[in-house]
């Protein structure tokens, strides 16, 4: 599968999640973590965050192993692909486990402008804070996942109409 196969993954959750982000965790070409699996959820404010969501799963599901009892590495061989841009929040954890390779669709602004108010942050300049190089391929199907924070339920521009 492409790059363009797995983005289209995660805007499908995004298609169907409660808030409209999704993310999938894929090495050696298999989805090994989602951001629609039932998760244990360890905090409600980082629980609606879908990369977060996405690596939890492949940790649950134990493809996230490392000497630091789960909080470094373990991720080192997969790529992430998210429905929209990372927050500042999801790329530390994204960093810390050690994922290279990130492909999103929709940017923070996107979602600024319809869902909620972002941190603007400039991923690439995020990902240089880490002690790994991190591969980013921005904006791959912006335009589908843009229609999905268009069109959600918690869209502000649905909410600002009424």
């Amino acid at each position: 599968m492409t790059d363009q196969d797995f983005i289209n993954i995660a805007i499908e959750i995004s298609a169907k999640a409660d808030y409209p982000y999704g993310a999938i965790i894929v090495k050696d070409n298999k989805i090994i973590g989602r951001s629609d699996a039932v998760i244990k959820v360890v905090d409600p404010g980082l629980y609606t965050h879908s990369e977060y969501r996405a690596i939890q799963n492949a940790v649950e599901s134990g493809f996230a192993g490392d000497r630091y009892g789960g909080l470094y590495g373990g991720l080192e061989d997969c790529v992430l692909y998210t429905s929209c841009q990372p927050c500042m929040i999801c790329m530390g954890v994204i960093l810390y486990k050690g994922i290279r390779k990130i492909v999103y669709a929709a940017t923070l602004k996107d979602s600024s402008n319809f869902i909620v108010k972002e941190i603007e942050t400039d991923t690439k300049d995020l990902a240089k804070l880490s002690n790994i190089d991190v591969e980013i391929i921005p904006e791959l199907e912006r335009e589908k996942a843009l229609q999905i924070l268009k069109n959600s339920k918690h869209s502000t521009r649905i909410t600002n109409n009424k």
